[in-house]
């Protein structure tokens, strides 16, 4: 009788993905009915408690191999470049989207878990819910694309559809395994970090791909090890998470290495003064591409340049040509008046790309601390 009942909800979630996804197209209400299903499901079928002893090390993995991911993925941006994303700080912005998003996603995974965890001596009631889940961010991604020829459909299989797949999989896994925690904890960052991130990296269709297919495996790969050696061992199962935890953390430093010493294309700055308000803030930190030929900055860019012992970011306003010699005028965006000085083009360390905020504070305050005074400080 339970497993009719879970059947008769999946049976109207899919209905709900089937009307709103192409007869109404309105994501945000969709949206809200998963948020309502997962609420009529907690008090109708109840929620049991999560008490796997083996969920923590189960949780260290999923973060490792994430963070893993995340680190791999802006180190192979360093050559192949990043784009801005959708990210903003406003109130509005972390409310109605990224928020809203997480909320989504831990009521997608309770409804999982309660079907999972009610479903008598079964295992088709997952499978019908993971395929739902396929279908639901699949038909999502599809109101945004124009499939008209075979190579853009190739590219959304590739790019879309078969690291859905992967990942709803990933989560019925853990969630039938250990519970919906990872399963959260994987989602959220899986999906909301290209939300909440300024910049992303320029991967391609083939690299993106690769990665986010991948990545659901490679977390398999350790949570399986850890689970099948649990009863044996929890020791060993301690040890395998804390082996994986390691490899990231090693990684972090290695190309906050690279970044900070400049030894590849781009370089980071963080920023000593608001002359540059609001475009770039006192604390923010910037990343700049490095040119070795000026010839094709343009007046309006932004360029990093050096001025005696320290670096400063501000806007060419004018540039000049004397016999071949380029130099450059600049301003700051919130300065009444140019610099006062000339930028000779030797002196031109690259041009500013994207902006990352807060995160040049620490840098900012130990430089202060022994340098004074608010210029721009190379981090």
């Amino acid at each position: 009788m339970k497993n009719i009942r879970l059947y008769l909800v999946e049976i109207l979630l899919f209905i709900f993905v089937i009307v709103f996804n192409i007869f109404y197209k309105n994501i945000y209400v969709l949206n809200g009915l998963i948020i309502a299903i997962s609420i009529f499901c907690y008090i109708f079928f109840g929620y049991k408690k999560d008490n796997s002893y083996i969920r923590n090390s189960v949780i260290r993995i999923v973060i490792a191999c994430l963070l893993s991911f995340l680190v791999i993925s802006y180190s192979t941006g360093l050559f192949l470049g990043f784009n801005k994303s959708v990210a903003t700080f406003s109130a509005n912005y972390i409310t109605r989207i990224v928020l809203f998003n997480f909320v989504v996603i831990v009521s997608e995974e309770i409804i999982r878990y309660i079907i999972i965890n009610k479903s008598i001596n079964s295992k088709l009631p997952m499978i019908l819910f993971t395929i739902i889940m396929c279908v639901l961010n699949i038909i999502t991604e599809i109101n945004g694309n124009i499939l008209s020829d075979r190579e853009l459909i190739f590219v959304f299989i590739s790019v879309t559809v078969l690291p859905v797949i992967s990942r709803e999989i990933l989560c019925s896994y853990l969630t039938y395994s250990i519970g919906p925690i990872p399963s959260i904890v994987f989602k959220s960052i899986i999906v909301l970090y290209e939300l909440v991130f300024p910049i992303i990296p320029s991967l391609g269709n083939y690299l993106y791909s690769v990665f986010n297919i991948f990545l659901p495996y490679f977390i398999y790969y350790f949570s399986s090890k850890t689970i099948a050696y649990a009863e044996k061992s929890k020791k060993y199962s301690r040890k395998v998470s804390n082996r994986v935890v390691y490899i990231p953390i090693l990684v972090v430093l290695i190309v906050i290495i690279i970044l900070v010493s400049g030894v590849l294309k781009y370089k980071m700055i963080a920023i000593g003064s608001n002359s540059m308000h609001p475009v770039y803030d006192r604390g923010d930190a910037i990343i700049y591409e490095k040119i070795k030929n000026v010839n094709n900055l343009k007046i309006g860019e932004v360029i990093a340049f050096r001025k005696g012992d320290i670096v400063i970011t501000h806007r060419i306003s004018n540039i000049t040509n004397r016999n071949g010699v380029i130099s450059f005028k600049t301003k700051g965006d919130n300065n009444n008046s140019e610099d006062y000085f000339e930028v000779p083009s030797s002196d031109v360390l690259g041009l500013v790309e994207y902006r990352i905020q807060y995160i040049g504070y620490p840098t900012l305050w130990i430089n202060e601390y022994f340098r004074g005074g608010e210029i721009d400080y190379e981090q």
